[in-house]
């Protein structure tokens, strides 16, 4: 049970760096103003950062998708959201 747990957080970990390609683009646009040594220091630093919220954040809707009924409500929302 926790080995599959940990494979199935490891599966959307490895999914969600390999779909993080969109944030080189961005955070280099942002750092090309900047002076040389301060961009390396930038896009580093944004790399790192948009690595590790992407996993918390994958971590917490993996939590949050064993709650009972959250999909139902996920999708009336979204339902709603459309018909808007």
């Amino acid at each position: 049970l926790m080995v599959e747990m940990f494979l199935d957080f490891g599966k959307i970990i490895i999914a969600d760096l390999i779909l993080s390609g969109d944030n080189a683009l961005i955070i280099g646009m942002a750092a090309a103003g900047l002076a040389p040594e301060l961009r390396r220091k930038a896009i580093l630093y944004g790399m790192v950062i948009a690595a590790v919220l992407r996993i918390v954040f994958a971590v917490i809707a993996t939590k949050l998708l064993g709650i009972p009924g959250i999909l139902f409500v996920g999708a009336i929302l979204l339902f709603w959201g459309c018909w808007r």
